[in-house]
């Protein structure tokens, strides 16, 4: 039998096809292993990962620990994660509320997994790396993008229009502060009236606090934290980097 000649496509559903493609990821893969370019491309650091945390991963392997674990990590694991979020951001922080999971983008897609639903309104700060905004697009929401200004050669959040856009329809608000790829970092003042609208509207915030420790002040142990002002009941999760990377 000849299959191409079947009435059924071989191909992604419309809403994946429909994905705009990364220019980050164009550029890495045509320059990667060259000498003669700069890897000013993907958000990582250039240096290698700590050798302890190498050392600890090897000591795992060793050890046997090949098995599946509980589904949100292993417990030793999500309370130093715990102990670390709580001891930086002042706010209780339990094992209970931490996923551990295998990568950044896995994090960001299980959260908004979580709470996105297709058709739902999805308000995001850009630019922005490529994937988050595409994530709940894949989900079936409908993406507004609020765009950061520049004035005065600094890039800053217009918070009013950003007020704005979140209306009481909105399902989901997305911050990347540090952010990538134009180092925009929230002001304190700026949490407190996004928190205080979101809280008014029932608006979850996916804060994405990957380069949180990227402040390049000593009195400053992280950037402005939407987990520094949690309380009980608020809409937050937060994605951030393990401790040490």
């Amino acid at each position: 039998m000849d299959l191409s000649t079947l009435p059924f496509p071989v191909a992604a559903r419309d809403a994946v096809r429909e994905l705009k493609s990364s220019l980050i990821r164009d550029v890495a893969n045509a320059a990667m292993g060259r000498d003669d370019v700069l890897a000013f491309w993907f958000g990582e650091s250039d240096q290698p990962t700590p050798q302890f945390i190498r050392e600890a991963a090897i000591a795992s392997l060793g050890s046997g620990e090949t098995f599946y674990s509980q589904n949100l990590g292993r417990p030793y694991l999500r309370e130093a994660i715990a102990r670390y979020l709580t001891g930086l951001h002042g706010r209780t922080v339990g094992p209970e509320r931490i996923a551990a999971v295998g990568s950044g983008v896995s994090g960001l897609m299980l959260a908004m997994q979580l709470i996105v639903s297709a058709g739902d309104k999805v308000v995001a700060v850009t630019p922005l790396w490529p994937n988050i905004v595409e994530i709940p697009r894949i989900l079936g929401a409908e993406v507004t993008r609020v765009p950061l200004a520049v004035t005065n050669g600094r890039w800053g959040l217009d918070l009013d229009r950003l007020l704005a856009a979140l209306t009481p329809d909105t399902r989901l608000v997305i911050i990347n502060s540090p952010n990538n790829p134009t180092g925009w970092t929230i002001e304190e003042d700026e949490v407190d009236a996004i928190l205080a609208h979101c809280r008014k509207h029932g608006i979850w915030v996916l804060s994405d606090d990957v380069y949180e420790r990227l402040v390049h002040d000593p009195a400053r142990p992280s950037a402005p934290s939407f987990l520094r002002r949690y309380e009980p009941g608020d809409r937050i999760l937060s994605a951030s980097r393990r401790p040490g990377r």
